[in-house]
């Protein structure tokens, strides 16, 4: 059974369906079932849309990849054990050019900064109130890698914070 439908859309909603209908070479009823089954699974992952939109920023532009956790530690279990300088350096320069990458993209807080690389599954923050963070790591191995990235993000957009270490946490804190 094929039931009508009929919806109002004002201007705004109506030139990017134009511009959908063009990009995709579909027609509206085409094109709104898709965006329909499209919403549909988006629902039944129960990700948020805003998560959505960062990985969506992460993968899109081919500069970041997708990681099974398990190669992740495998990697990172041989990482810990590197205290060669000119590895770090380089973690460093690129916390460093990250911090201008986020700043760019609106990110110039310690929330904001911390909230946007949570969504690679790095960690999982528990907001304590008052500027200070515990970020829960999603494995202990990742601790120096993670604040090594962390305090040149902060220090390369002039942001005073604290990072301090925990058991598989790092507690961050602003000022």
């Amino acid at each position: 059974m094929v039931e009508r439908l009929s919806i109002s859309i004002d201007d705004s909603t109506k030139k990017k369906l134009e511009t959908l209908k063009r990009k995709r070479e579909k027609n509206t009823s085409e094109l709104i079932r898709d965006l329909i089954d499209f919403g549909y699974e988006l629902a039944k992952s129960e990700v948020d849309m805003e998560t959505i939109k960062v990985w969506i920023d992460y993968l899109a532009k081919r500069q970041h990849m997708i990681l099974d956790i398990e190669h992740w530690r495998v990697i990172f279990s041989e990482i810990e054990k590197i205290e060669d300088h000119n590895f770090w350096g380089h973690m460093e320069e690129i916390g460093l050019s990250h911090s201008f990458q986020y700043k760019m993209k609106g990110l110039d807080s310690i929330e904001k900064i911390l909230r946007y690389v949570e969504k690679a599954n790095w960690y999982e923050i528990k907001e304590e109130g008052d500027g200070v963070y515990t970020l829960i790591l999603n494995d202990p191995k990742i601790k120096r890698f993670v604040k090594v990235f962390l305090e040149k993000v902060f220090e390369g957009q002039g942001i005073k914070a604290r990072i301090n270490e925990g058991f598989g946490k790092l507690i961050i804190c602003s000022g």
